[in-house]
């Protein structure tokens, strides 16, 4: 006699929760990394040199009497609020054991970043931002989201759900999408070192490199689509990564046209309205990493090799 309507396997129901607390998590730190792009766009950075508190207190009055204050203490508000889901996040996985080892490495991985994400841009502050912070506080930001997303993956019922792709060699396309990942990520790079030290050459740099990350990506995704057109989840990630780098490239030439020439400076508070097209840009640099991080994770599932028992 055949069991209709069977119920999950208590494993499958015991990671709906952390699956949820990390996606929460996601939302989170892109919301930390739109308030931290904004907080550069309009150079209110230094609002308050001292860290981790703001001006010796937990809620200055100037975080919320000012612009500029506004914009760099709830930045740390929402990077705090990042951490601490971590870490939640990081134990609940650990001490009940749920998810698989992947799992819960991927999480204190992510944890780990943030820590080290946090203690670079307080330090930035206190040393007056220079460069070299300020660069490596941006680019670990958006590795931090992307490894969210690689855990809120792992967590997923998709994940469990996906099969090895039938007739496709374990590993195949494996190396050209973590390839395609590293220029996203070194993209990314270039863009930090363009903002941070308004150096001509670092930002002429980072648009021709656009190009080779519209073709490589591209080019990741016609291969995912071609190798595992049959494994869910595969055609739509390819199709909002095509999008995106449309929309991305767009937007990169809109705000090349509007930014201030002088850089990240103070005087940029009082035109907002670029501050925040070149902020929603950076924000799209996050989740275009986010998406092929995702592809990444799942082209990675789905060629893993069969055990045989």
């Amino acid at each position: 006699m055949s069991i209709t309507n069977a119920q999950p396997l208590p494993t499958e129901r015991s990671t709906k929760g952390p699956f949820r607390l990390a996606l929460a998590m996601v939302i989170v730190t892109a919301v930390t990394i739109l308030w931290g792009a904004l907080t550069t766009s309009t150079g209110s950075g230094l609002a308050f040199a001292d860290w981790p508190l703001s001006d010796g207190q937990l809620m200055p009055e100037s975080s919320y009497t000012t612009l500029p204050g506004f914009l760099e203490h709830f930045h740390r508000l929402f990077a705090s609020l990042a951490g601490l889901l971590s870490l939640a996040l990081a134990l609940w996985l650990q001490i009940k054991g749920l998810g698989d080892a992947k799992a819960r490495a991927t999480a204190w991985f992510g944890g780990c970043l943030i820590l080290t994400q946090g203690i670079i841009g307080g330090v930035g502050v206190l040393e007056g931002l220079p460069a070299a912070t300020s660069v490596t506080h941006g680019t670990l930001a958006q590795l931090t989201l992307a490894t969210f997303v690689w855990v809120t993956y792992q967590l997923s019922d998709r994940y469990r759900a996906t099969p090895p792709a039938p007739g496709v060699a374990p590993g195949s396309g494996r190396m050209l999408v973590m390839g395609a990942l590293f220029i996203v990520v070194l993209q990314t790079v270039l863009g930090a070192v363009a903002r941070h030290t308004n150096s001509p050459h670092a930002l002429w740099t980072h648009v021709g490199h656009s190009f080779i990350v519209f073709l490589v990506g591209v080019i990741a995704t016609a291969f995912s689509i071609g190798k595992l057109s049959d494994t869910p989840g595969i055609r739509g990630l390819a199709r909002s990564i095509v999008l995106l780098l449309i929309a991305q490239i767009a937007l990169g030439f809109v705000a090349l046209a509007i930014r201030n020439s002088a850089g990240k400076t103070p005087e940029n508070v009082a035109n907002l309205g670029s501050a925040t097209v070149i902020s929603v840009h950076v924000l799209m640099g996050a989740l275009l990493t986010v998406l092929m991080a995702a592809l990444a994770a799942h082209v990675f599932r789905a060629t893993r090799a069969v055990k045989i028992s």
